[in-house]
């Protein structure tokens, strides 16, 4: 087992939020490298006067399994660790008081065994998105409005490069 396989984040949201949206967010990261782990594991943070807690203080509460990494919808200078499958967890202890939510671990360490998991699918519905100039539901089939940041963005993640070396051109 390599030394680090998933990317633990402290987060003051719970379960439900995290499901709704897809995945945790509004990260500051280096996103290239964060796309590369499999598994996302949160850990309760129950400090913080905001969010929807529901799990006890520095808990790991969920895994997911990780489908990508894109600018966060709230705060486009973060990022969302999209997943496309999760279990849920109880392991108490799984904070080291490290000032930055987000870590990089290794499951074996953190005692998670994901072959004794039973992984559920995470609904692919994406809210409030905009569809034929309405505002409504988007499926995952559907491809969804972006702008040429977001594009490069996404291109420079999938290529491994820079957004400063994805130059777009759109004719017509």
């Amino acid at each position: 087992m390599s030394d680090t396989n998933c990317i633990t984040v402290l987060t003051a949201r719970g379960a439900t939020e995290i499901l709704k949206t897809g995945g945790s967010q509004a990260w500051r990261l280096d996103a290239s490298h964060a796309a590369k782990h499999q598994y996302l594991v949160c850990v309760q943070n129950s400090k913080k006067d905001w969010g929807s807690q529901e799990a006890k203080h520095h808990h790991a509460f969920m895994i997911g399994q990780i489908s990508g990494v894109s600018r966060a919808p709230e705060n486009p200078k973060r990022w969302i660790i999209n997943i496309d499958s999760y279990a849920e967890i109880d392991i108490p202890d799984q904070w080291d008081g490290n000032r930055n939510p987000v870590s990089y671990r290794n499951l074996e360490n953190m005692r998670i065994d994901v072959m004794k998991l039973d992984f559920k699918p995470v609904s692919k519905v994406i809210p409030s998105a905009v569809r034929d100039g309405k505002v409504g539901d988007v499926h995952e089939y559907e491809v969804k409005p972006l702008n040429i940041k977001d594009a490069k963005a996404g291109l420079a993640l999938y290529f491994g490069v820079s957004e400063d070396d994805i130059q777009i051109t759109i004719q017509g």
